[in-house]
């Protein structure tokens, strides 16, 4: 287990370090790449109906298969990594896997596939230091009072 060597103030201060450099990032201070496997929705999902999508949702849950605009995400990783039980990690889980798949709902409710498209480009921008805002509030509350 990785959290065993590190005594509970280091993980304290690893989840911090994160935090602040990511959501510091979020407000473009710093630049850098986040990791990620940055491929999209491929052609074979719409082309076989059932299995595409199987196959695709298998490799997202996965981590084989991902695209993120920001590195929010990587607080919560860091976060589950470091601290979080098995029943805390799946939840986790199961909240990414819920936004995820309300994304791609919203995507194909929407009338204009471009537009859509066009829309969130245009509107990531404003949106990162909006949620870097609301996320650091709760990584100080998750690390004082752990």
């Amino acid at each position: 287990m990785l959290r065993a060597p590190i005594p509970e103030a280091g993980r304290q201060y690893a989840v911090l370090t994160v935090a602040a450099v990511l959501i510091v990032r979020e407000f473009g201070v710093f630049k850098f790449p986040i990791p990620q496997n940055a491929r999209l929705v491929p052609q074979f999902v719409t082309r076989i109906p059932f299995w595409g999508a199987v196959q695709f949702g298998a490799e997202m849950g996965t981590g084989m298969r991902t695209y993120s605009p920001t590195g929010l995400p990587h607080i919560v990783v860091a976060a589950i990594v470091l601290w979080a039980s098995w029943g805390e990690a799946i939840a986790a889980g199961t909240g990414f896997a819920l936004g995820r798949a309300l994304m791609l709902l919203i995507f194909l409710a929407a009338r204009n596939k471009e537009g859509a498209d066009a829309a969130f480009e245009k509107g990531m921008p404003r949106l990162r230091p909006v949620f870097a805002t609301l996320l650091a509030p709760l990584i100080v509350m998750l690390v004082l009072l752990w």
